[in-house]
């Protein structure tokens, strides 16, 4: 049950409440009334899956709104995990780096650009690399198979080390 959000650049004392309230409301309460209305229709045993991000922990300045919006996916999808426990059903969350996605816009708008931009992300993830699409989806899909039966309430983060060993990075070693 895959989920969309929006980022919306959100700086303290530069943010209206609308842009602000846009992102809460997409990124979070979307969410919360998607899974409640899927809820009825999943099959006892399912799996819902999240979008959380590491801006959700990262402190990235500008992003107030995003970053609170995916800590809220990551708590609701716990207290979801609990309700929907009785049922067998699952509820996790996916939380991605920095991905070889277009998201990046201009960042990686000519091939100069994204070299740039890869050997930047590189210097700053423990692993050296960007992230491709297929860490993500394979992580889905383990989420979503038998294989994670037992893993319940959980928030997975795919991003090379960047939130649990950061010191890691090439950037730190000597």
């Amino acid at each position: 049950m895959p989920t969309r959000g929006i980022p919306g650049h959100t700086p303290v004392g530069g943010t209206t409440l609308a842009a602000f309230e846009s992102v809460i409301r997409t990124n979070l309460t979307a969410v919360f009334f998607t899974v409640q209305a899927a809820v009825p229709h999943l099959n006892d045993g399912a799996s819902i899956i999240l979008n959380g991000s590491v801006i959700s922990v990262l402190g990235n300045p500008g992003y107030s709104a995003y970053a609170a919006s995916k800590a809220g996916v990551r708590a609701m999808a716990r207290v979801m995990a609990s309700e929907l426990s009785p049922r067998g059903i699952r509820v996790n969350v996916v939380s991605p780096g920095a991905i070889r996605t277009p998201i990046w816009g201009a960042a990686i708008a000519t091939p100069d650009a994204e070299k740039a931009f890869e050997k930047r992300i590189g210097a700053t993830t423990p692993l050296g690399h960007i992230g491709e699409p297929d860490h993500i989806s394979k992580t889905v899909l383990f989420l979503a198979s038998d294989d994670s039966a037992h893993v319940q309430g959980q928030e997975l983060f795919v991003d090379g080390g960047s939130t649990a060993s950061p010191a890691g990075a090439p950037i730190y070693r000597g």
